[in-house]
């Protein structure tokens, strides 16, 4: 009678447990790597976020269950605030990004800097909830929880306990801190960290079935213009359709062009960028020694290629004076040019001079001592500012401006933004911008899209003259992507705005104390391929940098 008691007695303490087991979840920093089928990251029940005022604390949900599982949530505080609920999906990553550029294969070398060995999937595109619940699709679902600092007082700490329910049952209580700090970030139109990812609208009305020019495009628009501002993106790049041809007769079309130029600076906008007046030689061919006129396909040094910058130069410069552009407006020549059609460049570069001596001419820049005297803003290669910046910082001596950019290239251990690499070096953009005293940062693919970025993100380079091994890095052709109701951010393009505001931190203490500045940023950051990946440092590192102001 007394076993048949403690049998009873332990099968009913069995059954309270399991039905009353918690839900397996915890905390993680939003620039963690999380995937779907696979972690090993620990399930942490408490987490502090330490960030500056005019930002957003934000921390990641990392949950394990069964597939089909209901997840529901909550968030509970002794105060009130808006709070926003999103869910992550993950995409694929088919090739690692290579040693050097490109992928693996383009040089068959294996590259030991990447979070994983492809192929793979990795949690990336978020999605807004309306609801409180979701079910379950993998092994591993991710929740990203943020509050905007706006709705919270700096002088206090803040306990937020986020809790989840399994299927109405099994529940989980989480704990977030947050502690806002008297440091400010800057608004957009305040910042002094530039920033440009080049936007292809053809893109976004495919993926929104829109016609340009339409009610419903300029609403779409908007939605983009503030996805990019929310992202600390303070520059975009002119419709090429705006200057045309009509009637065989040079067009600009003032009426649209402020139209969308105005959507921009709604947002906080600075910065924008004509489109390439000329281009490389026929069939995207980077050794020929004459650029080729973008409209009528003439080469420069003929009377018609020479006549057709002229035009085109005279219109922008009255635009610009009509609406107050002139310290706005960037513009292009050609982009990337080479020692081959340098001389070519100089000679755009002082015809547009010429004509508009207080233009800013900005260009990507792969060629340097030829195409010096030529550019107002360079903006070369990571890999190549570093070894090469005693003649960059020459250049700054002359008045001239630096930034830098990547595109497929580099790859290693270099600073870049491709789906297989440390989220953290996305952050170190706006570091390195800080210590190097570099204006900013320009990235070729906001949107460019060669296939759908859900299912694909490794794709055929898309010059005619590209090589069968030759593809774009995965993600490389974007950093946003295209929901059912408007553009989708990305962990990635997160992990860029964080970097972001800590270079507007950073520079406030540059100001105050160069000394400490220089010894903050030393602790997790030397050169673009020497660098912390420690999330717990750089947590460590950033209190400091935010106590320090």
């Amino acid at each position: 009678m007394k076993l048949k008691f403690i049998y009873l007695s332990l099968f009913c303490l069995f059954f309270y447990n399991k039905s009353n087991s918690q839900i397996k979840a915890g905390l993680l920093s939003p620039l963690e790597a999380v995937y779907p089928d696979i972690n090993t990251l620990k399930f942490k029940r408490n987490y502090v976020a330490d960030i500056a005022s005019n930002s957003k604390a934000e921390v990641l949900i990392l949950i394990e269950s069964a597939v089909g599982k209901n997840i529901s949530f909550e968030a509970k505080s002794n105060y009130e605030q808006k709070v926003n609920w999103e869910l992550i999906s993950s995409v694929p990553v088919e090739e690692n990004t290579g040693i050097d550029s490109r992928t693996e294969q383009f040089k068959g070398k294996i590259n030991p800097h990447v979070v994983r060995r492809a192929p793979f999937n990795i949690y990336e595109v978020i999605h807004p909830l309306s609801g409180n619940n979701f079910t379950t699709k993998n092994k591993y679902s991710l929740l990203r929880f943020s509050v905007d600092s706006k709705d919270l007082n700096y002088k206090k700490d803040h306990k937020i306990e986020i809790n989840l329910t399994e299927n109405y049952k099994n529940k989980k209580k989480l704990n977030f801190k947050i502690k806002v700090h008297k440091a400010s970030v800057p608004t957009l139109s305040d910042s002094n960290f530039f920033y440009t990812n080049w936007f292809n609208l053809q893109k976004m009305e495919e993926k929104h079935n829109l016609t340009r020019w339409s009610k419903n495009w300029y609403s779409m628009l908007e939605k983009y213009a503030k996805i990019m501002a929310d992202g600390r993106q303070n520059c975009i790049i002119i419709p090429k359709e705006l200057i045309s041809l009509k009637n065989n007769k040079i067009h600009l079309d003032e009426i649209k062009m402020i139209s969308f130029i105005d959507i921009f600076r709604k947002y906080g906008f600075k910065y924008f960028e004509s489109p390439h007046l000329l281009g490389r030689g026929k069939n995207d061919d980077w050794g020929s020694p004459e650029l080729i006129t973008n409209l009528r396909s003439k080469g420069y040094f003929s009377e018609d290629g020479k006549k057709e910058i002229d035009t085109i130069v005279k219109k922008i410069k009255n635009f610009t004076k009509k609406y107050k552009l002139t310290n706005q407006w960037l513009q292009h020549i050609a982009d990337e040019p080479t020692d081959n059609n340098a001389e070519c460049y100089k000679q755009v570069s002082k015809h547009i001079k010429q004509i508009y001596p207080e233009i800013k001419i900005m260009e990507a820049t792969n060629a340097k001592e030829s195409l010096s005297g030529s550019v107002d803003f360079w903006c070369p290669i990571i890999n190549d500012f570093q070894e090469n910046e005693d003649f960059f910082r020459a250049r700054e001596k002359k008045g001239e401006k630096v930034l830098i950019y990547t595109c497929l290239v580099p790859g290693g251990k270099w600073l870049n933004r491709t789906l297989d690499m440390e989220k953290i070096r996305q952050v170190y953009f706006g570091w390195a911008g800080s210590l190097y005293n570099t204006l900013g940062y320009l990235h070729w693919g906001l949107n460019q899209y060669k296939a759908d970025p859900f299912k694909q993100s490794v794709v055929k380079h898309p010059s005619p003259i590209a090589t069968s091994n030759n593809y774009l890095p995965a993600g490389d052709t974007h950093i946003i992507y295209p929901g059912n109701e408007g553009p989708l951010s990305s962990l990635r393009f997160e992990a860029h705005r964080i970097g972001i505001e800590d270079y507007e931190i950073l520079e406030k203490l540059k100001s105050k104390n160069l000394k400490k500045h220089k010894k903050i940023i030393n602790k997790l950051f030397q050169d673009y391929e020497n660098y912390s990946i420690s999330i717990k440092k750089y947590k460590r590192t950033k209190r400091k940098l935010l106590n320090s102001i």
